[in-house]
């Protein structure tokens, strides 16, 4: 599977991941690879279900929240990114941290979306 994807600088916070080619509404974009899992809540890793967290320095991380997301983290069977909306060629990849991560700390919501919660949960 070809990667369409690419980091840049991001309106949201620091480098983004951004798509170089359409993706359609419920492609997936991106399986993430297990290979770097973590038993305990650590910062910069996704929850990922279990008691599982996984470190993914090659996109998963650079990944930024948006209340308005247009990808969802999907936790069926294996985890992969996945459109929830179709997404245009230099949009940036974005999902709700909210959906994921149950126990996290409150930091203050940059994504500028017009559903902005003004918060979204995070690991510190």
């Amino acid at each position: 599977m070809k990667s369409n994807l690419y980091k840049k600088e991001s309106k949201i916070h620091g480098l983004g991941i951004f798509t170089n080619a359409p993706i359609l509404k419920n492609a997936v974009i991106y399986k993430v690879p297990l290979n770097k899992i973590y038993h305990a809540a650590r910062k910069k890793c996704a929850f990922i279900g279990n008691n599982m967290w996984v470190d993914d320095e090659k996109i998963l991380n650079f990944i930024n929240h948006s209340c308005n997301a247009n990808a969802k983290l999907d936790l069926s069977d294996k985890p992969q990114i996945i459109a929830k909306r179709k997404i245009k060629t230099d949009e940036e990849i974005t999902v709700d941290y909210d959906q994921t991560e149950l126990n996290g700390t409150k930091m203050i919501c940059c994504c500028k979306s017009k559903k902005c919660k003004k918060y979204f949960l995070t690991i510190q």
